[in-house]
């Protein structure tokens, strides 16, 4: 890579650091007072898998300001040099389907989720549903530095039918409804629009047309009440779990739009030519999938897994294990129906299928956990286990590496300020003592985490965590 004089490249750091006041990666912590130059590390590109042994990346404030060999790379005065020989360095990860501040149901998040994400090097996250102001507010306190946390986009509460199931809900009855609702948000900043199941169809359809208007993207369920490739076709975003996909790939999909849906149901009336013809669709309109893979498979074996003796658990306040995360027990053992135990695990393997044939046709994926409404998805440390559910659907380590990583960074259309290790771009990365291309469980053994330039060594990450479990026993 060409190097630039230290001019120039001042210059260029001080317009980037000024460029973006209003934008939502601004800085989310207060960078290192020093450069820092991770030295002998070895990069990977998230984009092609190439490695470059013995590099050298200099962070300058909230920056990289330099990568290159380490025999050639000066780094400025006064540079804090770490040795990083028998390292790999990744992007910051990406939990793309997270809540943060879910009504009332998950207290003490701001002490929880927030410095687990950074814990567990997910240095971004996309707010799937939370109370606007108050994820606004935390986002202040990062932006200053008084809050460990990664970068948030959010949506604020989430758009659902007039009797909506969840807290951080806004309930929609009609079009105009649906109108105000996306006029509202796009005023008081909400990043993107999210939809919940049991939205009327014209409502819906309000719902595109007024986010359209607003130039602000729609994202989240598909609503029971209309079909995937229609929702596809109006320009949503994302789809997330997967809702729309099987029961598009099923001539019973008018009957599964009246009600009625069992993962029986999905199983027995399965067309792969029709799945295959929706793939295209969804690849065609560039419509990505959110599948949260490690959530559908704790969800379908709750009541045959025993978290007790979970090391994670100690994070989580007891009020998420006795209270919220009983009700989604209940809740989602009681919709079980008929559909027994061999059934659900044949399902997931379904699943798995599915997210194979989706890839292999071209449609994008992005990793996502939601967490903590997930039982038993502990906030950043599942996002190691969603990768995981990629590889187990057939993505070589590197694809599932990109679903957290440059995916998130083209999804949000800021590839060209992350997503990748190269000068010029925000310095959220993770360091790795082992390559995650040849086993992606080794995104777990995290070295370091610098999250937009503020170091974290292995000895600060782990008193980060010592302090949630901390707040947790509150």
């Amino acid at each position: 890579m060409a190097r630039r004089c230290s001019l120039l490249l001042a210059v260029a750091a001080a317009f980037l650091a000024t460029s973006f006041l209003c934008d939502p990666i601004i800085a989310q912590t207060k960078p290192s007072a020093a450069p820092v130059a991770l030295a002998h590390v070895t990069t990977i590109d998230p984009r092609t898998g190439v490695l470059q042994a013995d590099q050298t990346v200099v962070i300058e404030g909230t920056l990289i300001r330099l990568v290159g060999p380490s025999t050639s790379t000066k780094s400025p005065q006064n540079t804090r040099s770490i040795d990083c020989t028998g390292l790999f360095l990744i992007p910051g990860l990406w939990d793309m389907h997270v809540h943060l501040e879910f009504g009332d149901w998950f207290p003490r998040a701001k002490e929880i989720s927030l410095p687990l994400f950074i814990a567990n090097g997910v240095t971004g996250v996309r707010d799937m549903g939370s109370e606007l102001e108050t994820v606004q507010g935390w986002r202040t306190e990062i932006d200053a530095g008084q809050l460990v946390g990664p970068r948030i986009f959010t949506s604020g509460p989430m758009l659902d039918g007039p009797k909506p199931r969840f807290p951080s809900s806004i309930a929609i009855s009609t079009p105009d409804d649906a109108r105000r609702a996306v006029a509202d948000f796009k005023r008081r900043g909400a990043d993107f629009i999210k939809l919940q199941s049991l939205i009327p169809r014209d409502a819906v359809f309000a719902i595109a047309d007024e986010a359209k208007k607003q130039h602000i993207p729609f994202e989240g369920h598909v609503p029971d009440s209309v079909r995937a490739r229609e929702m596809s076709e109006a320009g949503m975003k994302s789809f997330e779990h997967l809702i729309g996909i099987f029961e598009g790939s099923s001539p019973a999909e008018d009957d599964f739009l009246k009600g009625s849906k069992t993962e029986a149901r999905f199983l027995e009336t399965y067309d792969p030519e029709r799945a295959e013809k929706l793939a295209t669709a969804l690849a065609k309109n560039h419509t990505w999938q959110c599948p949260t893979l490690v959530w559908e498979r704790g969800g379908n074996l709750i009541d045959v897994a025993d978290f007790s003796k979970d090391i994670r658990a100690k994070y989580v306040p007891a009020a998420w294990k006795i209270e919220t995360w009983k009700r989604f027990t209940d809740e989602i053992t009681q919709g079980y129906g008929d559909d027994n135990l061999a059934v659900r695990k044949r399902f997931l393997e379904k699943e798995l299928e599915v997210v194979r044939l989706l890839h292999k046709n071209g449609v994008p994926f992005l990793a996502g956990t939601d967490t903590p409404p997930g039982v038993y998805i502990f906030p950043g440390f599942s996002l190691h286990e969603e990768l995981q559910r990629f590889v187990a659907a057939g993505f070589t380590p590197l694809e599932a590496l990109q679903t957290a990583t440059i995916n998130p960074a083209e999804f949000f259309g800021i590839a060209d300020r992350l997503g990748s290790i190269e000068a010029g771009k925000f310095a959220d990365l993770v360091l790795l003592r082992a390559n995650p291309l040849t086993d992606i469980t080794n995104t777990q053994q995290i070295a370091a985490v610098i999250a937009n330039g503020r170091y974290f060594s292995a000895d600060d990450l782990q008193a980060v965590l010592a302090q949630v479990e901390v707040g947790a026993r509150k």
